[in-house]
C-alpha cells in the first residue's frame, strides 16, 4: 500500500499543473472586461482554469506547463485585448503615451 501511495504522490509531482498570476491594467468595468479576460484565457490550450479579480487587476491561471508558459500566456492575452498585461513579479517597463495610443489605435 506504501509503494501504490508513494507512486501515485511522484506522479501528482510530476505532472501537477503550475500556476501564475498575471497583471491586467486597463479594465474598466467589472463584469465585461474581467469576462473578456476569462473568455481569451479559456481559449487558450493548456490553460486548466482562470479567475480574474477586477478590484486587484489580477488574474489567476492554473495552466500545463508542458503546453504552454506564463510569457506565452501573457503574449497571446496582451495580443487578443487591449489591456496591457504583465506578470505579477515582471518588473514594469514604462511606455510611452505615444506608443500607447497607437497600439490602441491599430488594435480597434
Amino acid at each position: 500500500m506504501k509503494k501504490i501511495l508513494t507512486v501515485a504522490l511522484f506522479f501528482g509531482i510530476i505532472f501537477a499543473d503550475e500556476t501564475t498570476s498575471l497583471k491586467v491594467k486597463g479594465m474598466t468595468c467589472q463584469v465585461g472586461c474581467a469576462n473578456k479576460v476569462k473568455k481569451v484565457l479559456n481559449e487558450i490550450d493548456g490553460i486548466k482554469s482562470c479567475d480574474v479579480n477586477f478590484e486587484n487587476g489580477i488574474a489567476s491561471v492554473n495552466f500545463n506547463e508542458e503546453k504552454i508558459s506564463p510569457e506565452e500566456i501573457k503574449k497571446i492575452l496582451g495580443d487578443k485585448t487591449e489591456f496591457d498585461i504583465s506578470l505579477e513579479n515582471e518588473p514594469e517597463k514604462k511606455k510611452s503615451s505615444i506608443m500607447s495610443f497607437f497600439k490602441n489605435l491599430f488594435k480597434s
